[in-house]
């Protein structure tokens, strides 16, 4: 059964083992300002479950150290019975409550999808106290919304919701049980409508819903970005659907793979690569069967060699993603799928060509 009342020690202190103190400074102001609007603020996703992990494992005598969490996500529930306010509009409120605290703010505002980035960092360079303490931080900003899938692969058609019950709605479209928790600001219980933390306790990966790959395959990119990071695996129901996936994968043949989700496997694959612990992520989508959904002829899958491309393009500085294709079937095929910028296209097409002509 799902706990939504559960107990986290006093948010401050958490956030600034996580973030460091300048940044946790820079992130309760942005917070205080969005609380003076008629919105419910919830902080959500990887750093209410790192704060949790943080918690419990120093708690039960385990490694509380830094989780260090890639950035910070927030979820603004909106007042049904207020006037309606967009990011837009509020852009400029945080901008000025940051810059009074000492720091500049810099938004990507996506307005039709109800999301914004922000990036915050100090207005004048200073040093902060302990080398880790950040001097720059992402917010992921979003409106309560729900998602419908078309198609298989297709991106999501969203709706923003000012429903009673918009946090738990927005809760139930999320990836993971584990990133399917959320604290409201200033205070409040640990919201968990999906089991999380039965499931961190557990080490185990599970999706929120039957047709969750189906709906969008990069998920289980995702999961083995939090495998490899947090040590956890997919739980057997969630085994269970990669599998049934697999099995009714539509795109063998006609018609061809979304473009979108091509791109999105690609970004997904680009990610683990690049921040984090990518040797343990690509032996866990081996283990699950799941490199079938990047190179459908299973040579990728099959590749027992990977590890050696990669351990090499790391010592020559050279893009990895690229590497690791190298095992398909046919690269370039995969490459042009996943939508690889045009050099690392091209740096394939010469190390093909080079591999065949040495024969």
């Amino acid at each position: 059964m799902a706990d939504t009342a559960g107990r986290l020690p006093n948010l401050a202190p958490d956030l600034q083992h996580l973030l460091g103190r300048h940044a946790t400074q820079a992130l309760t102001v942005l917070l205080a300002s969005l609380s003076r609007q008629p919105l419910g603020v919830w902080l959500v996703g990887g750093v209410v479950r790192d704060q949790w992990l943080h918690h419990h494992r120093a708690g039960a005598g385990g490694q509380g150290g830094r989780v260090q969490p890639m950035d910070v996500d927030l979820l603004l529930t909106p007042d049904p019975q207020a006037p309606e306010l967009t990011l837009r509009q509020l852009a400029p409120r945080w901008e000025t409550a940051l810059a009074a605290a000492g720091w500049s703010l810099s938004a990507q505002v996506h307005g039709d999808f109800g999301t914004a980035q922000l990036t915050l960092e100090p207005a004048q360079a200073r040093q902060p106290p302990h080398p880790t303490d950040r001097k720059l931080l992402t917010v992921d900003v979003a409106m309560a919304r729900t998602e419908h899938y078309p198609a298989p692969g297709e991106n999501p058609r969203v709706t923003l919701t000012a429903s009673p019950d918009a946090v738990l709605v927005d809760l139930g479209r999320r990836d993971v049980s584990i990133n399917a928790m959320a604290l409201p600001w200033p205070h409040g219980p640990l919201l968990d409508p999906h089991g999380g933390q039965s499931d961190l306790e557990r080490g185990l990966l599970r999706f929120l819903h039957h047709t969750s790959l189906r709906d969008d395959p990069t998920r289980v990119i995702r999961a083995a970005r939090y495998g490899a990071r947090l040590h956890m695996d997919l739980d057997p129901e969630a085994r269970r659907q990669l599998q049934d996936t697999m099995a009714r994968w539509p795109w063998r043949r006609e018609p061809p793979c979304p473009p979108a989700l091509g791109s999105r496997l690609g970004m997904e694959l680009a990610l683990l690569l690049q921040q984090e612990p990518w040797r343990q992520g690509l032996s866990l989508l081996q283990d699950w069967g799941a490199l079938d959904l990047v190179d459908w002829s299973g040579s990728l899958q099959q590749d027992p060699t990977w590890r050696r491309r990669l351990h090499w393009a790391t010592r020559w500085n050279l893009p990895l993603l690229p590497a690791l294709l190298m095992g398909a079937a046919d690269p370039l095929a995969v490459a042009q799928r996943l939508q690889l910028p045009t050099a690392q296209q091209r740096l394939m097409a010469q190390t093909l060509a080079l591999r065949d002509w040495l024969g």
